[in-house]
Order: structure tokens, then sequence, then C-alpha cells
């Protein structure tokens, strides 16, 4: 049986079904044009074979042939890249469409294979994670578009995506995201600033990795943070609590002296002595670790997130963790000034600390301050 016959042959026996209400003159012009070898009469074959499944009346539900998808993927192989971006257009959007083919189109140029990739509903996250995995870096882009992206085909995507992929991922509110592909963004969004803004927005960010990032983020994001805050439930901020808690903590460099000012604070806590005065003693005298594990004490905080609150230009972080611990707007503006630089401001600077801590409301405070202390109860968790 030549070439030609068989491909007749193929195209009769397993389309059949499909072409019942074709007359036989156009069954038999199916069959004259299989048997050409000509690149033109190739490109009817195809566009023939592709009107046949897109005219037929064959339940959505039901598999499509593997046959007629062998015959579709094994001419549009041979056939220039305009057609083949013609088949990708037309079946990119079919909710039945030839599995074979389409990840073939899926896999190839990417001229071709954009439309299927951003939206095949026939690519399932095997395969797109697959093409992550072996496409470039436009084939990752056009993926990180869909309408719905699955904690594994994201995962995927963040270890092997540049930041161009990465900013188009975090952008599409349809993907979803482990805590620890969530966790791998944050950490990257330190050094690449552009992904900042799109985790701060993303709906589905951790409510407490995002209050993580407030320590590293520009003012407007820190801003729409605290906004996302006082939009939390108390259901999401229990719930945010209980995964914190599983949260494998990083080891941190401690000062030489952690030892020796921790024991400090611990002895004037049991002596009753921990007070505003001995804070603004110790930022007076620049005893920087003591005074950072006293205001952790003062602050339900952690050592670490101490530190960052009173890292420079996070006057509002101050504010935050002051107003939630009821301490006096005074007192806020003293520390203030003591743990500047110099230790010396003018009288507008001081008017303005006021400011800033009149205008941040209490609830605002109270929750963010909340999220902070989650890590000194992971701490403890960990450590009972």
């Amino acid at each position: 049986m030549t070439y030609g016959i068989l491909y007749a042959y193929t195209v009769l026996k397993f389309c059949q079904g499909l072409i019942m209400t074709q007359s036989p003159i156009q069954l038999e012009r199916l069959k004259s044009l299989s048997q050409e070898k000509s690149s033109e009469r190739r490109r009817e074959l195809l566009r023939e074979v592709t009107d046949l499944f897109f005219e037929s009346d064959r339940p959505q539900s039901e598999p499509i042939d593997e046959h007629f998808d062998e015959i579709l993927t094994t001419i549009t192989t041979e056939m220039d890249i305009e057609l083949r971006k013609e088949m990708a257009s037309r079946f990119a959007p079919v909710n039945n469409a030839p599995q074979g083919l389409v990840r073939q189109l899926a896999e190839d140029d990417f001229e071709v294979a954009e439309p299927v990739l951003r939206h095949s509903p026939t690519l399932s996250d095997v395969d797109l994670t697959r093409i992550v995995g072996r496409k470039s870096q436009a084939h990752m882009r056009a993926i990180s578009t869909r309408d719905n992206i699955s904690e594994e085909v994201t995962g995927a995507i963040v270890a092997k995506g540049d930041e161009q992929t990465l900013i188009t991922l975090t952008q599409n509110q349809g993907a979803q995201f482990s805590r620890d592909t969530m966790e791998t963004l944050i950490n990257k969004s330190e050094t690449q600033l552009e992904l900042q803004s799109p985790l701060v927005n993303h709906k589905n960010i951790p409510p407490d990795m995002m209050n993580e990032m407030y320590f590293f983020v520009e003012k407007r994001l820190r801003q729409r943070i605290l906004e996302r805050n006082e939009n939390t439930t108390p259901e999401e901020l229990d719930r945010a609590f209980e995964q914190a808690r599983s949260k494998v903590l990083w080891s941190t460099d401690l000062p030489s002296d952690f030892e020796e000012a921790r024991q400090f604070v611990k002895t004037k806590k049991l002596r009753k002595q921990l007070s505003p005065t001995l804070l603004a003693s110790l930022a007076r005298d620049k005893k920087h670790t003591r005074f950072f594990l006293a205001f952790a004490e003062f602050t339900g905080l952690d050592y670490q997130t101490a530190t960052r609150i009173w890292a420079p230009d996070k006057t509002e972080a101050v504010a935050i963790a002051c107003k939630a611990s009821e301490m006096p707007r005074d007192l806020f503006a003293t520390l203030v000034v003591l743990m500047s630089k110099d230790g010396t401001k003018d009288l507008s600077f001081v008017k303005s600390l006021g400011i800033i801590y009149e205008d941040l409301p209490k609830s605002t405070a109270d929750r963010t301050l909340r999220f902070w202390k989650m890590r000194k109860a992971t701490q403890d968790a960990q450590a009972a």
C-alpha cells in the first residue's frame, strides 16, 4: 500500500464517525487530497480535516479518536510556520482539542506555541511543567498569563524563571502558590525590586509573609500592607498564625554581646526595673543590643524583628510597635531621636513624629504587630 493510499485509508477509517454528514463527493475529495504530495495540496488536506473536526456534532465530552489526532499531528508537522500558527490559533480555545496536536504546538517555536500556552484547556499540569523544564523564558511567560495556574506549575516557573517571567507570574491573580514557592519569591524580591508590588498586591500572598515584606519594601508598599492588614478578617489572622507556626525559622548571626545583654534584660525584668526610663537610658548610652532586647520584651517581639523595626527610615514601623504596645507618644518620639545616628533632631522633626503616631489607627497597629509577633510565637513553639 502506497503512502498516499495509506493516508486515505486512515482518514476514511478513523474520521468516518466525524464526517457522517459529509457527501460522498466530499469523502472522495478527502481521499484524493490525501494522495497528493505537493505542499499546497497538503495544506488543503490539513484545512479540510481540521474543518471536519470543527463542523462535527460530536459530543464535547467524548475523547477525540487518537488516530484522528495522529493525522492532524503528522500533517501539521510537515507544514510551514504560518500554517502551524493558524492551527494553534484555531485549537487554542477548544475544550476537546486533540491532545497530541496541542502538545506538539505547545512545544513549537514561540510564535506558534503562544496562543496554546496562554489559553488551551487541553494542556495538563504535567504538560505545562514539562514545557517549563524544556522551553524558553518566552514560553514560560505565556504560561504565566493563563487564567488559572496550579501550585505545581508556579513552583516549576519560579525555579527556572528570570525576573521578567516572575513579574509576569506574580501579576497574575489566577496563579496559586505554595508557601515554599511564595517564600522563594519574597526572598527574591529583596533584590529584584520589581517583584515587590505584584507580590504585595497578590490576593494569595499569606498575610504573615506579606508583613515580613514590610521591612524592606518602599514606603508606598508599606502603606499598602497596612491597608490590607486593616481588611484582614480574624479568621484569616488565625489561619495565618497556624501556618506560620510550622515554618522553620532561619538562623541569624547574633552580636558578640548578645548573651550578656540577654542576662541584663532578664535581671531587670525579674527586678521589675524594665521601664520606659530604662529604654530611654539604653538608647541614650547607645547600648544597642540591650536596647533591642528590652524593646522586644516590651512589644512581645523577637530580637531580630526588633532590630529590623529600628532599621533606618522605618519610623512608621517603630510607631506601629509603640502604639500597639501602648507606649506614650512622647516616649516614641524620644526613642526615635535617641536612636537616630547623631541623636539630635530639630523641633520640626519631633513634631512630625507626633503626627505619624497620632495618624496611625490603633486597630491597624494592633493587627500589624500581631503579625510581627508570629515569629516569636514560632520560636517559642519550636523550643517547647
